[in-house]
């Protein structure tokens, strides 16, 4: 009896199995801390809702030609060449303000992941582009890229691509997603569908019922 409660309780020491009902904390908290930096990333590269003539019942007065044109010369001064700089402009701040919303809701977190990552990823290679990786990578361990600010960019990119892959693997939560919600309807759905498959197949009126 006593090795069975110190087992029981090493398994829990180690495992902390009782804050499995708090484990849609962190996922949470991330969308919460992501989706507002996302939308303010987005909504300036575009000037969405800043422009002087804004009339929101006309939505080609939501975007502000001259912040779009800002980021249209941004892009084009990549240190490496983009194609289409003019759709680029376009792309970047819509992913980043379709993945502020989805976060928020916790709607396809893990999908919407995939392309936050991509740009993540594209804005690491970018800022890393004709630097001298090593000189890099000593600055980020040796001031953690908080006093440095030839690292401290690249070092909050990598916090960002961490936090993403993050939300690719955990996925949006449970509880406060829609993603949550539409597993649990769908899942009951499946079950509902494979009984009644299940009670058709065994059907004890049907003409072969007895048939081995």
């Amino acid at each position: 009896m006593e090795s069975f409660l110190m087992t029981k309780f090493l398994l829990g020491f180690f495992s902390f199995g009782w804050l499995r009902g708090f484990d849609f904390l962190p996922p949470l908290l991330l969308r919460l801390f992501l989706a507002p930096m996302l939308w303010v990333s987005g909504v300036k590269k575009i000037g969405l809702f800043s422009g002087a003539d804004t009339d929101f019942l006309n939505p080609l007065t939501w975007v502000d030609m001259n912040a779009y044109a800002a980021t249209v010369e941004a892009v084009k001064a990549y240190p490496i060449p983009v194609p289409f700089p003019e759709l680029v402009a376009w792309i970047i701040p819509g992913i980043e303000i379709v993945g502020a919303i989805f976060l928020l809701i916790g709607f396809a977190v893990r999908w919407i992941s995939i392309p936050l990552l991509i740009l993540v990823a594209g804005t690491l290679v970018f800022a890393l582009f004709g630097q001298d990786v090593t000189s890099l990578a000593e600055g980020v361990l040796a001031s953690h890229g908080y006093s440095n600010p030839a690292t401290s960019g690249i070092t909050q990119t990598l916090i960002y691509f961490i936090m993403f892959l993050t939300l690719f693997f955990m996925g949006a939560g449970r509880y406060f997603s829609i993603d949550w919600l539409m597993y649990n309807k769908l899942r009951r759905r499946i079950k509902r569908l494979s009984d009644a498959k299940a009670t058709l197949k065994n059907d004890p009126f049907a003409v072969n019922a007895t048939n081995p």
